[in-house]
């Protein structure tokens, strides 16, 4: 083993889904994980991704407003396995269970993207606090841009994420969360199609090497092992030396299945040389015999196939000498022409290097370096290993077998959900609705659906599911206006939860605080460069005070200021001329490039979009301490800024044929929404302006 390793290039997890330099707005996101935490994922993971710079333990309301305001416009979704699935999470974002017979959904891929920049993240940890903040885990990132991208890796990645969405149990009926994720991996292949791709010139190559089940007779299955092998041979031979981290073994594999695998594919006619290392059971005693949490075939099967072997201890302690739980999962892998070093979530099983019939879904990346006995890259990807504890005696250390796996030690869900419950949905609006999706062959006898939250409701069972003819659809009304927090199914005297997704998330109640937001306050927002901190000022004003001012205290009363009582801010004139630049600022903003339908209509439709706006100030007509005069002139110069907006496309973003096919008939939809309010105060305001008024209106309709 080197002696020049020194664990370089350690980091925060939570760092990489900040956007960088110029990286744009943001798109969307879609990982992977096998156990989760939506809290975590939520408040750690997308805050950062989105830039929302509320801390929702400090501001939460703040917080609210920005999470809505900004999810409206952008994908996030997590592909889960199923057995984790059914956690309380916001339909503002979506969680996909992934059914694998006889595996599990391990990968832990996320696929960040912005307007002008892309970053594939593979990596050992889950989205959990133990994975992103307590546990020793490893990551490799791939940075792509308009000017640098590696095509072959990032299709590879999108490949990998569409056979995932496969084998959502009820994908192939597409339902709008199926929908969604594959609008926007399409999105972003759109995107990138005119990047210019990367010269494959330097000395260091990348790619995904990855574990997968077979999904169709045109996507046989794949094993990381046999990726990460063949693309070392591609570089000129086999590997020759071979370094194993892994936490988590085979409990049965007492023939060595997946060490015999690496030894058969390690070059032939010298000495292979394999170092494992593997987590130890520790005593306080320092002479005692190393308990090594591993199978005792790691030692005995090399030899068999002229190997040397050697054993080392996974760390403790991290640089810092902090106690951390070893997580990360490494492969190095070496001969004279190359060194490579394997990153991701396959543990030394079977399950997860693909050896064997019952593989999980696994993602890592592969990174192959020319070999240089002094050079800076090779130095480099090895110093990513740390120095561990040799065992130098490992044939008397007691080899006391794997261990279970800590992911599913932190797992709290106790049971599956049966097979036959394949999906369910909230149908937001006027008619709410509960739609669930069913495989009726796969059903248990007997069964219930929970809506939980306050006493929780009954919405099926089986039944009155067999009374309504069995469907493979079912759409159960849904009262109350907020949504239940999850849906739990009950059967055989077991339970286990279901994720619920939105159907439509423009038709999601707004949150009750938006209420006091006025068509001011909304036309501030819009005329801002940072809506986030525009939320944040607003809702600072919305907190109660303990009523003193230290400012107001020793304050002239406004009534005795001479210079306050004659203030020309609370002139009409200053008034219309100060809105007229707010308007103009809000038609800039209007006129931005925007990444795709989803986006633009949550601009026109969404929470603080154009539509609600133009509802406001269209109520402001009927308030009887406001002028309707100046409302409705107020409404009509909003029209007439909406009626000049000139979109500017960038590269990769909605075209503007296609932006404007949505937004004409948008801006005629909403004339026809404020015109019968306008006509019930025609009597309040003067003829000139109500003819003012009739031209503007017809100008939009044209």
């Amino acid at each position: 083993m080197s002696k020049q390793r020194n664990g370089t290039g350690s980091g925060a997890m939570l760092d990489l889904w900040r956007p960088p330099q110029a990286a744009g707005d943001p798109i969307g996101c879609l990982s992977t994980t096998f156990t989760f935490s939506p809290t975590m994922f939520e408040e750690q993971c997308l805050a950062r991704f989105m830039e929302i710079e509320s801390e929702p333990s400090r501001e939460d309301l703040a917080y609210v407003l920005e999470r809505e305001s900004r999810l409206g416009s952008v994908y996030a979704g997590v592909l889960v396995d199923h057995t984790e699935a059914g956690k309380e999470h916001s339909l503002r974002w979506d969680v996909l269970p992934v059914r694998i017979r006889s595996g599990k959904q391990h990968a832990k891929i996320s696929l960040l993207v912005w307007s002008r920049h892309i970053r594939i993240i593979l990596a050992s940890a889950n989205l959990t606090e133990p994975g992103y903040r307590n546990n020793r885990e490893v990551a490799g990132t791939v940075d792509l841009t308009p000017n640098d991208i590696e095509s072959e890796l990032l299709s590879d990645a999108i490949a990998f994420l569409r056979a995932l969405v496969s084998l959502v149990p009820g994908a192939s009926e597409r339902p709008p969360e199926i929908q969604r994720v594959e609008g926007f991996l399409g999105q972003t292949q759109r995107q990138v199609k005119d990047w210019i791709p990367r010269r494959r010139t330097g000395k260091v190559r990348q790619q995904l090497a990855c574990t997968l089940p077979s999904t169709s007779d045109q996507h046989p299955a794949r094993s990381s092992l046999e990726e990460a092998v063949a693309a070392c041979r591609r570089r000129g031979a086999s590997p020759e030396t071979v370094w194993v981290a892994s936490p988590f073994f085979d409990a049965d594999d007492g023939d060595g299945q997946v060490a015999r695998a690496l030894c058969k594919s390690m070059a032939r006619g010298g000495k292979r040389e394999i170092c494992f290392c593997v987590p130890a059971v520790r005593s306080d005693e320092s002479t005692a015999v190393p308990r090594l949490a591993a199978p005792r075939a790691l030692l005995e099967i090399p030899p068999r196939y002229q190997g040397r072997v050697t054993i080392e201890l996974l760390p403790d302690f991290d640089n810092e000498k902090n106690r951390r739980s070893w997580h990360a999962k490494m492969l190095f892998l070496r001969a004279d022409p190359y060194s490579a070093l394997m990153v991701g979530s396959s543990n030394f099983t079977c399950a997860g290097m693909g050896v064997g019939s019952r593989p999980n879904a696994e993602a890592n990346l592969l990174t192959i370096v020319d070999w240089e006995k002094y050079g800076q890259q090779t130095g480099q990807l090895e110093g990513v290993w740390p120095e561990m504890e040799l065992v130098a005696d490992p044939a008397s250390a007691e080899w006391i077998g794997a261990q279970p796996d800590r992911d599913e030690d932190e797992k709290q869900t106790g049971q599956p959900v049966p097979e036959g419950f394949l999906s369910a949905s909230y149908r937001a609006g006027k008619n709410r609705k509960i739609v669930l999706r069913f495989s009726p062959e796969k059903l248990p006898p007997d069964w219930r659906v929970i809506a939980c939250g306050g006493q929780g409701k009954e919405l099926l069972g089986a039944a009155g599911w067999q009374a309504d003819g069995s469907p493979a659809v079912a759409e159960v009304s849904w009262e109350p206006e907020r949504p239940p927090e999850r849906l739990m199914i009950q059967w055989s005297g077991l339970e286990a939860f279901m994720p619920l997704n939105v159907e439509n998330g423009r038709e999601l109640p707004p949150p009750v605080q938006l209420e006091q937001m006025s068509a001011d306050d909304l036309l501030w927002m819009w005329s801002t460069t940072d809506p986030g901190a525009a939320f944040r000022a607003w809702a600072k004003r919305q907190q109660p005070s303990d009523g003193f001012d230290s400012d107001l205290d020793s304050a002239t009363p406004i009534d005795l200021d001479p210079l306050r009582r004659y203030d020309l801010a609370t002139t009409f004139l200053h008034r219309v001329r100060r809105r007229a630049g707010v308007l103009a600022q809000l038609r800039a903003n209007l006129q931005r490039p925007v990444w795709g339908r989803q986006a633009l209509d949550w601009r026109l439709r969404g929470l603080v979009g154009i539509e609600v706006l133009a509802n406001r100030m269209a109520k402001n007509l009927t308030e009887p301490d406001n002028s309707a005069g100046e409302a409705l002139l107020t409404l009509a110069d909003f029209l007439m800024v909406l009626r000049e907006v000139e979109y500017q496309p960038a590269e990769g973003s909605l075209p503007k044929a296609e932006f404007n096919e949505v937004f004409r008939p948008f801006l005629r939809e909403l004339v026809e929404m404020v015109c019968p309010l306008a006509e019930e105060n025609r009597v309040r305001v003067s003829d000139d302006l109500m003819k003012f008024w009739d031209r503007v209106v017809k100008q939009c309709q044209e």
